[in-house]
């Protein structure tokens, strides 16, 4: 029997090999990549007691002569090792076994497959995995990417389930229920894909012919986006035009659309683990995780909330200065841009962590314009600065606000041509500590 690869549906069914085949019971066959070795199971009875171990056989010629039907090597008679599977690059053999020392019940191991016919020694998968109740049937995808097991020790509809667990370099993590879609009040074990969307389970459902049975599926995903906002810790106003970056568990990146209120959305898939990072200027960079756990949910929604590095008291050509980002306004008004208002929380902080304190809130213009109209611009920018610290609840007692216009530039542009970054870098607020 065997299955077409872009339809799923089982061809050719039949008794598979004579040779393999004995009085005994046989089963769980995988295979290598060129199709010449077979893994499978076969029962061996000792002192009453029946046990599965792994067996392999080659067909070196194709036509279907197994030869060897040999044990291996690291399997012991009085455990099960049983549900072989060997990966798509023929390196790594996965397996479930009783053997003493794991979890529990049947672990889930894998052991290396070297290129000269030998094996590494068989390793647990650990808790990522493994529970102290059984763990069976392992199946990787092509993309060695995900790992399919059954488990009755985690979070169960009945008896045995599927889960899948996400692949990290040599780890699994995070596993996941697949579902009532595949998994009932039953035992569903021995999951495996044809095709990136189909496969085959083997299930005991109520509804079945009788015992267990084989059921075939197929994958359907409802197309899924994540959408979130970026918002001020502090203040929960929204910040606009922050840098997202998403990515997955492999550190791939997720195409990311931003828009102009501070929202942004991207694509994403489902049972995965997303890392948001967050990046803009006056904030410190906020990095967080999304867990995609569902299949069905149509939007994950997702708030960013960025915080502001402190304010600093520094020294600057011997004035005692609160240091923040620079202050932004409407071009050619005194009307505060919301992310200054923002920023201006800052100086709120400080004056109230210091009751004593005063400051001058010092606006400076540049050159562009009149002296008289930067005069002038400069005064009401300094005044719109310090009515907002008033509406933070600062005594205007503690504030005085004052004007400079073009007159005390940080960059000399009457003897030079300025670019507009050297310009803004003029235009600029001042918080002076005066007490």
């Amino acid at each position: 029997m065997r299955y077409h690869k872009k339809t799923g549906d089982l061809e050719n069914l039949g008794l598979y090999s004579r040779i393999l085949n004995t009085s005994e019971n046989e089963g769980t066959i995988t295979f290598s990549p060129d199709q010449h070795a077979i893994y499978y199971t076969r029962d061996v009875i000792n002192d009453q007691k029946r046990n599965y171990q792994l067996y392999k056989a080659r067909d070196a010629k194709g036509n279907g002569q197994w030869l060897g039907g040999e044990k291996l090597p690291f399997c012991k008679d009085n455990y099960s090792f049983e549900n072989p599977y060997l990966t798509k690059d023929g390196k790594t053999l996965y397996f479930s076994s009783n053997i003493p020392g794991g979890l529990g019940g049947y672990d889930i191991y894998k052991v290396d497959v070297r290129a000269d016919g030998t094996y590494g020694k068989p390793k647990n998968l650990g808790k990522g995995v493994n529970t102290p109740q059984d763990e069976k049937t392992p199946f990787i995808d092509d993309n060695d990417k995900y790992l399919y097991f059954a488990s009755s020790g985690r979070n169960t509809i009945g008896g045995l389930d599927i889960f899948r667990a996400r692949k990290v370099g040599s780890q699994f993590v995070r596993p996941l229920n697949l579902g009532t879609t595949i998994n009932g009040e039953g035992d569903d074990y021995a999951f495996i894909l044809a095709n990136e969307k189909r496969g085959y389970v083997t299930s005991n459902k109520k509804d079945g012919v009788g015992g267990s049975d084989v059921y075939k599926f197929r994958l359907k995903y409802s197309e899924q986006l994540i959408k979130g906002v970026v918002k001020d810790e502090l203040t929960n106003q929204i910040v606009p035009n922050a840098v997202l970056e998403i990515t997955d568990i492999d550190g791939n990146v997720v195409a990311v659309k931003t828009g102009k209120g501070g929202t942004f959305s991207a694509y994403i898939d489902p049972y995965e683990i997303y890392t948001i990072k967050a990046a803009k200027g006056g904030y410190e960079d906020n990095i967080s995780t999304l867990e995609t756990n569902s299949a069905t949910e149509r939007v994950f929604k997702a708030e960013i909330f960025m915080k502001q590095p402190p304010a600093e008291i520094v020294e600057v050509d011997g004035k005692t200065m609160i240091k923040i980002e620079n202050i932004y306004f409407a071009f050619n008004k005194a009307d505060l841009r919301p992310k200054s208002k923002i920023s201006l929380q800052k100086i709120a902080k400080v004056l109230l962590e210091n009751p004593k304190m005063k400051i001058e809130i010092n606006a400076h213009t540049d050159i562009r314009g009149t002296d008289s109209y930067n005069l002038a611009l400069s005064k009401r920018r300094a005044a719109s600065a310090m009515k907002h610290l008033i509406y933070l609840g600062i005594d205007p007692d503690r504030m005085i606000s004052k004007g400079y216009g073009e007159t005390q530039p940080l960059i000399d542009c009457l003897s030079k041509d300025c670019t507009d970054e050297e310009h803004e870098i003029n235009r600029r607020i001042e918080f002076v500590i005066v007490q």
